[in-house]
């Protein structure tokens, strides 16, 4: 009887470990999960910071060009339809390769973060 209830309690304490140990996974989990998303909503608040201001400056950029285009040509419309032709060259280029320019490296990125672990790749 007492080998019977030595055999209870052991496997009572190993209950205990191992419900102690799966809650600390579960927490670890969950932390990391916190962290790296984190990391990646960071990111992607910072890149659209940056693509507001990059475009601001482009955009200011693209009418000086157009304005000394103008000049160059000594017609407004030959100036600014040069700057439209130059950016629809590279849309259609950026079209034409948006998988390799945007979407693999973007995939990429992201599935590098969610399975980085403390700087090292698990």
């Amino acid at each position: 009887m007492q080998a019977k209830e030595e055999l209870l309690e052991q496997l009572g304490e190993s209950y205990g470990y191992v419900n102690r140990l799966v809650e600390k996974k579960i927490e670890y989990f969950k932390l990391n999960l916190a962290e790296t998303s984190a990391n990646v909503i960071s990111g992607i608040i910072t890149g659209i910071v940056l693509a507001v201001v990059g475009l601001i400056t482009l955009l200011f950029a693209l009418v000086t060009l157009g304005f000394a285009l103008a000049d160059a040509f000594d017609n407004s419309v030959y100036g600014f339809g040069a700057v439209t032709l130059i950016l629809l060259v590279i849309f259609l280029i950026i079209l034409l390769l948006k998988r390799s320019l945007i979407t693999d490296p973007t995939v990429s990125k992201v599935i590098t973060k969610f399975f980085q672990h403390d700087g090292k790749e698990v």
